[in-house]
């Protein structure tokens, strides 16, 4: 009878008790005024690219990063059988960041690739290509927003 009451009474206490806060609070603590000046290449990468950066924004820090962004993404056909066809794709999203607050400018790039198999339903495949796309998009604005975390 005291298990029954004790153990559920524990549980409720330690769990109402844990403190937990996700890496990439969209709060007010951040320190980053991002502006974007321009966005170039590919659309769908830079939907998902420019609606992160702004969710994490925070317009009222004083400052300021203004952002060009240039995309850029490849579909390569890794293998082929013995008919030609193609077998195994690889997706390749390459942005380019330019970077300027007050005096300073800065340029890199951020790559990322994914290798897959062909399916067998055309339907099927571009919607996976898409949600890659999209993953591969989240992926590089993630590191974009660490390096610009780490620069402050």
């Amino acid at each position: 009878m005291l298990k029954k009451i004790l153990l559920p009474l524990l549980f409720l206490i330690i769990v109402n008790n844990c403190d937990y806060s996700p890496v990439y609070l969209k709060s007010e603590n951040s320190k980053l005024n991002i502006n974007i000046i321009e966005v170039k290449g590919d659309t769908e990468i830079n939907k998902v690219i420019t609606k992160e950066i702004s969710e994490i924004a925070n317009n009222s820090y004083s400052k300021k990063i203004d952002i060009k962004i240039n995309t850029n993404y490849i579909r390569t056909v890794l293998a082929k059988n013995t008919k030609g066809t193609a077998t195994d794709f690889q997706l390749k999203a390459t942005s380019r960041f330019e970077l300027t607050n007050l005096d300073k400018a800065k340029n890199f790039t951020i790559e990322e690739k994914f290798n897959y198999k062909k399916m067998s339903n055309n339907y099927e495949q571009n919607n996976y290509e898409k949600t890659i796309k999209k993953n591969l998009a989240s992926l590089i604005t993630r590191k974009l927003i660490l390096r610009l975390k780490i620069a402050e």
